[in-house]
């Protein structure tokens, strides 16, 4: 999965590699963690500015805002931390919908009512604007902080849910570890793997290993 990101190489030196593999936003920010099956999953927002660079990798915040917010958490870190973990929250109440979905289940009253809540205090604000020359419909949140970063994540769930097509679609990738979620939009819906060049590829590998190991035994037993 690291191989899946948009980070710049400088941005990759100093923070966490962000994979963009679900199709939607809700699930890009449910996949902020890697290995989720492993019993040690990897956390990829470990602090507040690693939640800052998700946002302005995902065109959340543009550079001039997320320099902002940095600069907010550095100077009140009461905040930033509280932001965190109203972030990772809502992510795992995420992640655990779709994973429930994903397997045929309806999410869980309290995964909805944590997304819920936090749609509660996000509300969408529409605005027509030039774009080019044209004009266009542009939606935006409120001016809190927190709605600011999740916004856009919590408009992207609720669309997602409320999608019976699109809900269909939702799959997790077979690895056995990874756990990752996305959307197959294959034409025969037989996707299985957040990518072939990572876990698809591990899973070849190990078949391959497992045949050929088992190959090996047999002629020995016979020897």
């Amino acid at each position: 999965m690291e191989n899946l990101s948009r980070q710049s190489e400088a941005e990759a030196e100093v923070g966490p590699t962000f994979g963009w593999i679900g199709g939607a936003l809700c699930l890009d920010f449910a996949n902020t963690v890697s290995n989720h099956r492993a019993l040690r999953p990897g956390e990829k927002l470990g602090s507040f500015a690693d939640l800052i660079t998700w946002c302005r990798q995902a065109d959340i915040l543009d550079e001039s805002a997320s320099i902002e917010m940095l600069r907010q958490g550095t100077m009140v870190p009461a905040q930033g931390e509280r932001l965190l973990h109203v972030a990772v929250d809502f992510r795992e109440s995420l992640y655990r919908a779709f994973c429930d979905v994903s397997q045929g289940r309806q999410p869980s009253k309290c995964d909805l009512d944590v997304i819920n809540s936090l749609l509660a205090r996000t509300p969408i604000t529409l605005q027509i604007g030039t774009e080019r020359e044209r004009l266009v419909c542009f939606r935006t949140g409120c001016a809190l902080d927190e709605a600011r970063l999740l916004g856009p994540v919590a408009w992207s769930a609720a669309e997602l849910l409320g999608s019976s097509e699109s809900l269909g679609k939702v799959r997790q990738c077979a690895g056995e570890e990874c756990g990752w979620l996305f959307l197959d939009l294959t034409k025969n819906h037989s996707r299985r793997w957040c990518d072939m060049n990572d876990c698809g590829s591990k899973a070849k590998a190990k078949r391959y290993y497992r045949r050929k190991t088992g190959r090996s035994e047999e002629l020995e037993s016979r020897s």
